[in-house]
């Protein structure tokens, strides 16, 4: 590990009074990532599936038709599951779900060592930004199998993570968000988090909690 990753002078903020003007501007980072996204792969599928239905009124197989829409479907569903995941309740089981993920994706899963004792003592916003940490993490791996350690030191969490992550600036920003905040090296990241009272009701629970699966979704989920 190296140093704690410092918070750039320009356009970032210098105080905690400037981090929700910087997290909005992040969070308008992200909605145009994601446009982006859903503009060159699922919009590209939808195209097809349009010019197959087309091809059908004009008297084509409208079997062709069928499996276009379909895949279109699969791939818009797959997109929301990584958006909003469908899982047990807490940070282990939405883990081994994006593991799961992984495999069907025919892309190496990942090595995770994690303490569930720990991950019960994340609140809501920990929880999640420990989550979407190890997926973006994964989605920059590629082939290569990323080890994935959960444990604590004192009163905080620690992810360890054996690769870099995309955009370790933007990290920074949530990392500081929940109290916490991210140490980076040479292909390898850390996320340190607080930890609280499991017990303590008047700190909001995981947000990565269970939902039902709909036929079709049980269909699409990698």
């Amino acid at each position: 590990m190296r140093s704690i990753l410092p918070v750039p002078r320009a356009g970032h903020p210098s105080s905690a009074r400037e981090l929700p003007a910087a997290l909005l501007l992040l969070a308008d980072a992200d909605a145009d990532a994601l446009a982006d996204r859903l503009h060159d792969d699922l919009l590209q599928v939808l195209v097809v599936a349009r010019y197959a239905a087309d091809a059908a009124v004009r008297g084509g197989d409208p079997t062709v038709t069928r499996d276009a829409v379909q895949e279109a479907l699969v791939a818009l569903r797959r997109t929301v599951w990584q958006l909003r995941p469908r899982t047990g309740p807490g940070l282990v089981s939405a883990l081994d779900a994006l593991s799961l993920q992984r495999v069907a994706a025919r892309l190496p899963a990942p090595e995770l060592h994690l303490d569930g004792e720990v991950a019960a003592q994340l609140d809501a916003a920990g929880a999640a930004a420990a989550y979407r940490l190890v997926q973006a993490a994964l989605a920059a791996a590629g082939q290569r199998t990323v080890v994935v350690r959960l444990t604590c030191s004192e009163d905080r969490a620690l992810l360890d993570l054996d690769v870099s992550v995309p955009d370790p600036r933007a990290w920074s920003l949530r990392a500081r968000a929940t109290g916490g905040q991210i140490v980076v090296g040479r292909d390898r990241v850390r996320l340190l988090l607080p930890l609280v009272d499991p017990f303590d009701r008047s700190v909001p629970s995981s947000a990565l909690t269970e939902r039902d699966l709909s036929d079709l979704d049980r269909e699409a989920a990698p």
